[in-house]
């Protein structure tokens, strides 16, 4: 058994060079290790009279090596001596393995203390002061799910929905998977969990407090695209018809923070190739598959980072996940169109001048 399969190759990788380790499953052998630590004794099962369990170490790499390459379970045989049904049966089991063991990696904040955390980083490096996360959405394409009728069909292909926030360093604070691609696109915040917290003020978010050179106070926000609903704690561009000038400099400087949500996606499609053709396997399982790849990525952003982002890669900002149109269905309150406003004014006079060139302020929008 072990001739041909992944313990044999793992041994070869490991003794050849470190960048082969890297390409083969997007971390290094030491961090390879660390996971493998983690997570053995809730990936051990038990020998049966019929058949071997498998090692947990080759359970482990034959799901790395999906989620890196996206390779149907048929191919993945000739890697390791095991039917595409086990190797279906050992993936989906390992990733629920990988959520569990990768908590404390992804954690939403819950405390005005902990929301703050994330601020003085959006400032200094994407200059959008009190900015709590930014907010995107995405389409993961899908098999069509048996009996779903047309449920999770939307633009020609049936996917489920990801919607993240994350910080300044593109790292995930929270994701969620899972709602079908047939909602609209302006409904999908509010269909989730933390949509609903948002809109019920339920999120614990700081008090407003003043911005630099003002004595006025601004509330915390999250900053997000025109997929989404202006709302008091969420901010949007203006639309990009008629703007003023004022309107067109806030528009950029917004753009400038969250683009961190975007490159954050572009990295998670790039490093887990699993993303860039329809998972081949039913909605609820398509979901922890998606899921591990969000915990992972912020265990490889930790522990491995300067082999996670990794310097010469292609440019993260062309992804093969679908972008969420844009929101026309949901009107914003007046509450939230002054804010926004509140925010323009700032950022084209008393917090114009903490505005810092890209070059000047380094090239945070590419890994």
């Amino acid at each position: 058994r072990e001739k041909y399969s992944h313990v044999v190759l793992l041994k070869e990788i490991g003794a050849t060079e470190s960048e082969d380790y890297r390409n083969y499953f997007r971390m290094s052998e030491g961090t390879f290790d660390k996971l493998l630590r983690m997570g053995e004794r809730f990936l051990i099962r038990k020998d049966t009279n019929m058949r071997e369990s498998l090692p947990v170490n080759e359970r482990l790499a034959v799901t790395l090596r999906y989620l890196a390459t996206g390779r149907n379970f048929e191919d993945l045989t000739c890697l390791a001596v095991m039917s595409p049904a086990t190797i279906s049966v050992a993936v989906v089991e390992t990733c629920k393995v990988l959520i569990y063991i990768l908590q404390e990696y992804m954690k939403f904040p819950t405390t005005p203390g902990e929301w703050v955390n994330t601020v003085s980083d959006f400032g200094h490096l994407h200059q959008f002061w009190n900015t709590v996360g930014a907010i995107d959405g995405k389409h993961i394409a899908i098999k069509k799910p048996a009996k779903s009728g047309s449920l999770y069909y939307n633009y020609k292909r049936f996917f489920i929905v990801l919607l993240a926030v994350v910080n300044a360093t593109k790292e995930f604070i929270m994701v969620d998977a899972g709602m079908n691609g047939r909602i609209s696109d302006g409904g999908v915040l509010y269909y989730s969990k933390f949509g609903e917290l948002l809109e019920q003020r339920a999120l614990n978010l700081p008090k407003p407090t003043p911005l630099l050179n003002t004595a006025e106070n601004f509330p915390y926000v999250f900053v997000a695209d025109e997929a989404f609903a202006l709302d008091v704690n969420l901010i949007k561009p203006y639309s990009w018809k008629f703007l003023n000038e004022a309107e067109h400099e806030f528009n950029n400087r917004l753009s400038r923070a969250r683009v961190v949500v975007e490159n954050t996606f572009g990295i998670l499609a790039f490093k887990f190739g699993v993303f860039q053709k329809p998972i081949s396997l039913e909605s609820q399982k398509a979901k922890t598959i998606t899921m591990a790849c969000c915990y992972l990525h912020n265990f490889l952003a930790k522990e491995s980072n300067q082999v996670y982002f990794y310097p010469n890669e292609k440019s993260t900002d062309e992804n093969d996940l679908a972008n969420l149109q844009s929101t026309l269905n949901r009107n914003s309150t007046s509450d939230a169109k002054k804010i926004r406003d509140k925010y323009c004014e700032y950022y084209n006079n008393e917090g114009k001048s903490q505005y810092l060139p890209l070059a000047a302020a380094g090239n945070t929008s590419n890994i």
